[in-house]
């Protein structure tokens, strides 16, 4: 296993120039060509100017042409980024920069994952360039990159699946010490104040710790052991999250989650005559899920599938058909390149449970998406499955550390095993790099 702790020059640099990517973008990106970020900025520029959170009853952040504001849900991108605009308007007073400032939540999210899966990758695999490919694979799919230049929630919740996930290996590690769940509480806080289509991994993370605590020989008394940390992670997260729900719950006559207060808001707003744009609720318009799925050909799943590894502005922007085949090629050869080493190679226990918690909280992540385009308003974006960037990246950096490349040798003939990682991190780079001409369309 790799060293957990020392970061080496190439990883490093890997960090910064993902940092310097998301601020160059966030520095160059117009508000028009960012799904959603009007709406959140809203909120960001009431607590600047009041110095107060919103409730999201407020007239000032209600969304133009919806009727609700961002407000009913958590909106930690939006606090961070208040912070942030906050603190530069010290300095300078040019819109330009304020607006970058509101968008520092998300370079820095951006930024942390890259981190998280570096050290994940540390824990996890034997060679140096698996947890680089690992990185490399979540953080430079195109989308993951737009993501990270403007304000939005999706980069948030993808950074902290990621830790979420390195302290769950942590934790198994070095048998749950107080200082690993110290850790993953705080990580499952931020979780729980990202996105709602994220908590699959919530639910993900107490199976992988019931079934990893049951199977450790190191813990005698288990279920007294499993409980005391279960107090003390649930402890944090209700100090450090939970807030925002009781909060929400006295606002909101109960509605803890604002999903109620969210259809009555905009429900008034209809009544009092406002135009706003329509749901376009496929159930309601009587579409059976057979149907859902065959509408337009399915264009729900490919849109879906091409706009999670990048389509730009408001769904407009796409790559090429070829270019979209190359990247559905590489994270397919990673399933089966993972399916074939575990294969002829069992897993261990933390792998296994690894991967199991993965898959969960996919399949849940995912039909969140899915139940949310047929029976609410129909938008098959890939943003809304973008932590399943983590479990594709795992599952081509596990095989690749567990397979190597057959090549002759330089004098005897005798053959040498070469990794497969400098391959796929520079293929999965240069796809990245022919992507930027077609993102700097949202630049004219």
């Amino acid at each position: 296993m790799a060293d957990n702790k020392a970061f080496t020059k190439i990883e490093i640099l890997l960090i910064l120039i993902t940092f310097t990517f998301g601020l160059i973008g966030s520095l160059l990106l117009p508000m028009d060509q960012c799904p959603d970020e009007e709406g959140r900025v809203l909120l960001t520029d009431w607590i600047v100017n009041t110095g107060t959170l919103p409730t999201g009853n407020e007239a000032e952040v209600m969304i133009p042409g919806w009727g609700f504001s961002y407000a009913l849900r958590p909106y930690l991108s939006s606090m961070i980024g208040a912070v942030c605009v906050k603190v530069a308007s010290l300095l300078t007073l040019a819109p330009c920069l304020l607006l970058a400032a509101s968008r520092s939540c998300s370079v820095l999210s951006l930024t942390a994952c890259c981190y998280f899966c570096l050290c994940l990758g540390h824990r996890l695999f034997e060679k140096r360039g698996s947890a680089i490919l690992l990185a490399v694979f979540v953080c430079y799919i195109p989308q993951v990159q737009f993501l990270g230049m403007y304000l939005n929630n999706d980069i948030l919740s993808l950074a902290a699946v990621s830790a979420v996930l390195c302290f769950l290996v942590e934790g198994f590690d070095d048998g749950w010490s107080v200082r690993s769940c110290v850790k993953l509480g705080m990580s499952l806080s931020v979780l729980l104040l990202s996105y709602y289509s994220a908590y699959g991994w919530c639910l993900a993370a107490i199976l992988f710790c019931v079934l990893a605590v049951r199977s450790d020989p190191r813990i005698p008394q288990k279920g007294r052991f499993f409980w005391k940390r279960s107090v003390l992670v649930a402890g944090i997260c209700l100090l450090l999250a939970g807030w925002f729900f009781v909060r929400n719950a006295g606002l909101h006559e109960g509605d803890f989650l604002g999903v109620r207060t969210e259809s009555v808001s905009r429900a008034l707003c209809e009544a009092q005559g406002y135009d706003l744009y329509p749901y376009n609720n496929m159930r309601n318009n009587g579409y059976s899920i057979q149907s859902f799925l065959d509408y337009q050909n399915g264009e729900f799943l490919r849109i879906t599938a091409r706009s999670f590894f990048g389509v730009f502005g408001y769904m407009l922007i796409y790559f090429s058909s070829v270019h979209y085949s190359v990247y559905y090629t590489v994270a397919l050869s990673g399933v089966a390149l993972y399916l074939a080493v575990i294969l002829n190679r069992k897993p261990d226990e933390r792998d296994a449970l690894l991967m199991l918690a993965m898959l969960l909280a996919s399949a849940i992540t995912f039909a969140l998406h899915f139940w949310a385009s047929y029976a609410r308003d129909y938008q098959p974006q890939g943003r809304y499955i973008i932590t399943l960037a983590l479990p594709l990246g795992y599952m081509l950096a596990y095989g690749v550390d567990h397979a190597a490349l057959s090549v002759p040798g330089r004098e005897d003939g005798t053959r040498r095993m070469v990794s497969l990682a400098p391959v796929y991190i520079a293929l999965w780079l240069l796809l990245f790099l022919r992507a930027l001409p077609v993102m700097a369309q949202m630049l004219a």
